[in-house]
């Protein structure tokens, strides 16, 4: 990977890698980040990675690994602070999950959680340290459902492959990528030395991923199109809120929501199928599962199918879900909460 900068005040580069599909990308460190509170998600990512990718650089992996597990350590017993976002999280789909005798509490998904995104950092210096062949063995995915996607592309010409954010995401695109002829579509993050480090990572998984962050729609459309038509799967993941006037409105929870539609638009428009698929985390152990493809001419009907399938995983297996930590879906989930509690309430 190699960078080209671009005229000081721009504070953009232009950057070239073999992971990237079209080669280059240029990015810009976004304002944004650095006008967000300093406890702020997107904040705390803009300082915690580039340390921690310092971290295994130069380092032993056991001394690498000393502050997350620190970091862990701290946060378990933050369950009992009140108002906790994340525990409030996990108490809400903890009331949303099916009544079984297999339903986890709230304290578990949050304990599972946090040992999850352990385990999947724990993973990432593993592969950065040994190499993908060291690491493949903890991603499982049953052959049964490679061949079936194997399947689709082949009478389709391609395929989507249609995931939520879950916490093992981006590392689980390591054993997909070894079964398919894979293009990764992505969003780059939002600053240069985040987005160097992602692209470093990817070359290490040797994956080949489109970056599109800020890019023009018509000419990522463009590509997807003709990417498509060479037989491979395209995997993104599609579980962000959308608020904009684009969004695919759709029920999740028991709540209409907004998701963007753009992966769906260009499936009906190729006539591809989607698939829908969930990675499970356990620890830094990883299962791939894979939901029922669906082949439709309707945009709306196929981000409902996924959107479903998301909300039956999330809901069985809520501490593989990252976006439990995110303040939009918080905000869903306390909401379903709510309709629930007042429909229960009404029923009496």
């Amino acid at each position: 990977m190699n960078r080209t900068p671009d005229t000081p005040s721009t504070g953009s580069e232009i950057i070239h890698s073999p992971a990237l599909h079209l080669g280059s990308i240029a990015v810009s460190d976004r304002s944004a980040v650095y006008r967000a509170s300093w406890f702020s998600g997107t904040r705390l990512k803009a300082v915690v990675f580039p340390a921690l990718h310092w971290l295994i650089r130069h380092t032993p992996i056991s001394i690498a690994l000393l502050p997350p597990r620190l970091a862990t350590a701290v946060i378990r017993p933050l369950y009992w602070w009140p108002g906790t976002r994340l525990r409030k999280a996990c108490e809400s789909v903890a009331r949303l999950a099916p009544p079984t005798g297999l339903r986890p509490g709230p304290r578990q998904i949050y304990s599972r959680f946090l040992g999850n995104a352990l385990g999947i950092i724990e993973n990432f210096f593993a592969l950065y340290r040994q190499g993908p062949t060291a690491v493949l063995p903890r991603i499982a995915m049953q052959s049964g459902d490679v061949e079936a996607i194997k399947r689709l592309i082949a009478t389709h010409g391609g395929a989507v492959l249609a995931v939520p954010h879950n916490v093992g995401s981006a590392f689980s695109a390591l054993r997909i990528h070894h079964s398919f002829n894979m293009l990764l579509v992505a969003k780059n993050p939002p600053t240069i030395e985040r987005t160097r480090i992602a692209l470093e990572f990817y070359e290490r998984m040797q994956l080949s991923v489109l970056m599109v962050r800020g890019g023009n729609a018509f000419a990522l459309s463009r590509v997807l199109f003709k990417v498509l038509r060479q037989g491979k799967l395209v995997a993104a993941t599609l579980d962000n809120i959308d608020r904009t006037g684009r969004a695919v409105r759709v029920r999740m929870f028991g709540q209409e929501v907004g998701l963007a539609g753009w992966a769906a638009k260009i499936a009906v428009k190729m006539r591809v199928p989607i698939v829908p698929a969930w990675f499970q985390s356990s620890g830094r152990q990883l299962r791939v599962i894979v939901g029922e493809p669906i082949l439709s001419g309707d945009i709306q009907t196929a981000v409902q199918h996924y959107a479903a399938f998301f909300e039956q995983q999330i809901l069985a297996d809520p501490a593989s879900w990252a976006y439990l930590a995110d303040k939009h879906w918080q905000g869903l989930l306390a909401a379903a909460t709510a309709s629930a509690a007042t429909g229960n309430a009404a029923a009496d």
